[in-house]
Parts: structure tokens; sequence; C-alpha cells
């Protein structure tokens, strides 16, 4: 089976990835047709955060904004495509500007629909501005960068005030359905770093009534994180009853994950997932990203092909 497909975007040709990625040691399987992509929406690039394992570092100095008329033209092509798989908002920090956030989030729902999963990446900061997004019930998930149980040392990462367990946990209490809310959390020595502080987490994560905890091996950036990383799969390790494995996926040398379920002390349950990348790099589009300077690229970092300006 080939692994790549060609694909015409914007009257150029890209790579993208053909197969899905194997299910619990099953073979790979061919896509269906037609091929669908992930795209990413960045409104700034602005985070007011300085964490030291940020693959976006310096961010906090660039203070533009995506133009909302330029990205509709953007969307209204890729429906005609028929590509779009889902969409991430992601940044800087999407919930610096709540009015741009609402007409992003309306005009995605306004062109593919509200059945099209849109999901939002945060630091937590703004999350007390929630209520004012009009569309809130039909986003997919709202991902929460949290690195630490302890309030003081999550807050020392970001180098700034983020939401604390008891201020997350009100937020629980006042949206609709819970399952909105998941914690990303990057595992490193200083903090997230053995299988007992993981377990501290997901006995937190189930505190303050987050259903979702992801655990992410961080990519090796700079010298901080290299010397710092831990790989999600020397924590989460077979032959504790508490730890149940469900799903997991790996695209051959390229990136590994598992789905799985924890439970508490309380005997609640938490779901979880651990995602590390591996020594490889797919040459093939991962998804598509529109960022604040208003050019679509093939993915993220200075290597980015430019598909859209």
């Amino acid at each position: 089976m080939e692994r790549t497909t060609e694909l015409e975007l914007f009257g150029k040709v890209f790579q993208v990835k053909n197969y899905d990625c194997s299910k619990n040691g099953c073979p790979y399987q061919e896509k269906p047709r037609p091929l669908k992509l992930q795209l990413f929406i960045c409104p700034t690039y602005f985070c007011p955060g300085n964490c030291p394992f940020c693959v976006a570092a310096g961010t906090n100095r660039k203070k533009g904004f995506l133009d909302p008329g330029k990205l509709e033209r953007v969307l209204l092509e890729l429906k005609k495509m028929d590509i779009l798989r889902g969409v991430a908002i992601t940044g800087g920090e999407p919930f610096l500007d709540t009015v741009l956030l609402n007409e992003i989030i309306e005009m995605i729902f306004d062109i593919f629909g509200v059945e099209t999963q849109v999901s939002i990446n945060t630091s937590g900061v703004g999350l007390d501005r929630l209520s004012d997004i009009r569309r809130l019930p039909f986003v997919d998930t709202i991902h929460i960068s949290r690195h630490h149980y302890d309030d003081a040392r999550n807050q020392a990462y970001f180098g700034m005030r983020v939401p604390t367990g008891e201020e997350i946990a009100s937020l629980v209490d006042i949206v609709k359905d819970p399952r909105l809310f998941v914690f990303n959390c990057l595992l490193l020595r200083d903090g997230i770093g053995t299988k007992e502080e993981l377990e501290h987490f997901l006995e937190f994560t189930a505190e303050v009534g987050v259903p979702k905890a992801g655990f992410v091996t961080p990519m090796p950036i700079n010298d901080y994180v290299r010397a710092n990383a831990v790989s999600c799969f020397s924590l989460l390790k077979r032959g504790d009853p508490r730890f149940l494995f469900t799903k997991g996926y790996r695209d051959y040398h390229y990136c590994q994950c598992q789905d799985g379920v924890y439970v508490t002390a309380s005997g609640k349950l938490v779901e979880f997932y651990g995602r590390e990348t591996l020594y490889g790099s797919g040459d093939y589009i991962r998804g598509l990203v529109y960022g604040a300077d208003n050019v679509l690229r093939d993915g993220f970092g200075a290597d980015a092909e430019v598909v859209y300006e």
C-alpha cells in the first residue's frame, strides 16, 4: 500500500497521508475517500505566557490578530473541496480576544455546519469569559494546558496567572456538559515525571471534575526540554489494575498514542491518553494551518510550505 497520495490544494500539489494509523497492532488500512485534513486556526500568535518548553517561544512579543474576511474566503474554498475533517483553534492564546474567537467559531459552523468537530486549545487565560462564546454548546472540546496538579507549580511553568484547580472546578459546574474539558499535560522530570506524579495528576483531574487528561512527551525543541522530557510510555506501563488500556495507535516510526481509563482512589473513572512523537518525520501533510499572518500553510514551523496567501 502506498503511504501517500497527491492532493491538489489551491493549484499546488501536496502529499497527503493515505492510511489510518495501526490500531492495537492491527495492519494499516487505506483511508476512506475523499481524504480529509485537520485545519488549525491561530487567531493570534500572541501569548502572555513564557513557558520554557513552548514551541512558539517569543510569542509574547507578537500581537497581531488574523483578518476574519480573509479567513472566510479560505474556509469557503475548503468547503468546496470537501477536505475538512475538523478544526482546532489554537495560537497564541485564542481567549485573549473573545469577540474574534466568537466570530471565527460562528463562521466555521455557518459554513461547515454545527456537526463539524471544533476544539479550542488554551492556557486557561480568559476562561472566565467562557460564557461569551455564543455557540459553546456546539464546541467539541476545550483543551486546557495544565502541567502540574499543584497550582503554584503549574503557574510557575507559565510565568503568569492561570486558573487554579478550584476555578476550573467552578467552570465544570456551570457548563452543561463537563466532557467539554480535557487537560493536556507535558511530561517533565521537574514536574509530572514519574508514575506516582502521573497518578496524583489523575486524582486531581477527577477532583476538579474534568473527565479526561492527556500526557504528552514534549518535542525536543531546546536544551531545557531535551534535559527534562519524559516518555509517556515509560510511565503508562501495564500491570497496574487501576489502569485499563483500551486503544493504542501507531504511525510507523513517526508517532505513537495510547488511550485508557484510570480508576481513582474514590472509585471515579478518568479517561487518559498518552502521545509521543518518535524518531521519524512523515513526508506528508499532517494538517493545514491558517495563521494570524493570514497565510494558509501545510503545517507548523519554519519549514511549512505556503498553500494560499
